[in-house]
């Protein structure tokens, strides 16, 4: 996804419009095409050749030698345009060289919005309407997947195992929100001899991980070992079967406090807890069970919040944690529809549409912004459009614009300060 801004002051008067014809078509050209279309402001000869009258069509049978019937009802000649629907999408019509150009494309300055002007064919805000860049950047949230590997995940939930059904719906969700969401994956117990051994982090957080999750999860099947990696022609025995107290869930979570990549400043740093049975009571030493282990982290300088949800588990033996992560409650689950919906909501509820911006706008008063370079723009709007937080330079998107993004439809924003038009590129 591009996303491009710019800093710019509009001068005045960078723009000239003819003084009898308006800005129109260049159509007829010199001192007036049959339909009067151009006027003595407009460049001659382009269509309509010297100061002429263009001829006149219905359809291209009405027009002599290679020229055609443009849609602006006068003959053009092929090579040429008359306006945008002379060419062939994405392709718009330069209004200077009666070109068809891709978006952003130009021959000459005239092919460009207003304050722009042609550079090695490309339009760019110049002329009358200078320029400073800057970059935005989403600032996605951080999000550790802590899952339970003990055995009891053989279990049956809705007609596969709970391990099965926990792998498919984190693949399913990882996969939906790799663009928002900066996922990583830790596992519970470590399945090492004497038991209660805290889990670990087995793929670090880190940009679109929806892959490297997925790959290792890929061959650890629904089977039990003593040390949780006996290796079968079906993949590795990945379920802890040791025979020891194996439900960690407080270590786990005591684990992950001060954890450096949930520890950036400007995200939401966040953990959701998948497990199916509540912790093994052997392994609460120290004070150091679930809901202490979520307070824990949800006390830090960088506060991280505690998801949880049950999987086949009745939500309120688990609930006390998701209180003290500052998430409310548990969600229970109890088949792989269910796990996806409810993994779901929790990334839904944790994406953001929130950008870093690298330098602060002079005035929020002259600043635009644009989706898709549509010229209709963004209001500045904290219900339904963009909002400015000077206090750390972020642009955040609310409600439907927020929504637009996130269905995948915007691939370009353009952020501008002065010059209020989008960026072709």
């Amino acid at each position: 996804m591009r996303f491009a801004s710019l800093l710019g002051v509009l001068l005045t008067g960078a723009v000239s419009c003819s003084s009898s014809g308006g800005e129109g078509s260049t159509i007829g050209g010199g001192t007036g095409g049959a339909t009067g279309v151009g006027g003595a402001g407009a460049t001659g000869g382009i269509i309509g050749g010297g100061g002429s009258s263009a001829t006149p069509c219905a359809s291209d049978a009405m027009c002599t030698g290679s020229s055609f019937c443009s849609v602006t009802g006068v003959c053009v000649s092929t090579g040429n345009c008359g306006a945008d629907g002379d060419c062939t999408a994405p392709q718009t019509c330069g209004l200077g060289s009666r070109q068809c150009f891709d978006p952003g494309g130009c021959a000459a300055d005239g092919d460009c919005m207003a304050g722009m002007v042609c550079t090695m064919g490309q339009c760019e805000i110049g002329g009358g309407c200078g320029q400073t860049v800057f970059g935005i950047e989403r600032i996605k949230p951080n999000m550790i997947i802590l899952l339970d590997r003990s055995g009891s995940m053989e279990g049956d939930a809705g007609g596969d195992s709970r391990w099965n059904v926990a792998k498919n719906a984190i693949n399913t969700v990882t996969a939906s929100f790799d663009d928002e969401i900066r996922f990583g994956l830790a596992t519970y117990s470590a399945c090492l001899p004497g038991g209660c051994a805290a889990g670990s982090i087995v793929v670090p957080i880190t940009d679109n991980n929806a892959a490297a999750i997925q790959g290792f999860l890929s061959d650890k099947i629904d089977r039990g070992s003593n040390d949780g990696a006996n290796v079968t022609s079906q993949g590795v025995e990945y379920l802890c079967d040791s025979g020891d107290p194996e439900t960690s869930t407080g270590r786990s979570l005591h684990a992950l406090v001060g954890e450096p990549t949930l520890q950036e400043p400007g995200r939401q740093n966040t953990v959701l807890l998948l497990t199916d049975g509540n912790e093994t009571s052997q392994c609460v030493t120290q004070g150091q069970d679930g809901p202490s282990g979520a307070m824990a982290l949800l006390g830090q300088t960088v506060s991280v919040r505690t998801f949880v949800v049950g999987l086949g588990l009745n939500s309120a033996t688990i609930d006390s944690i998701a209180m003290a992560g500052g998430t409310g409650a548990s969600t229970p689950a109890n088949n792989q529809t269910e796990l996806v919906n409810a993994l779901s909501a929790i990334a839904s509820s944790v994406a953001t549409c929130e950008f870093a911006v690298d330098a602060a706008p002079p005035n929020l008063d002259e600043l635009s912004v644009f989706f898709n370079d549509d010229p209709a723009g963004i209001p500045n709007d904290p219900g339904n459009g963009w909002s400015f937080d000077t206090t750390d330079n972020s642009l955040t998107f609310n409600g439907s614009s927020c929504d637009e993004i996130m269905s995948g439809s915007v691939n370009d924003i353009d952020v501008v300060f002065g010059c209020p038009r989008p960026v072709p590129q």
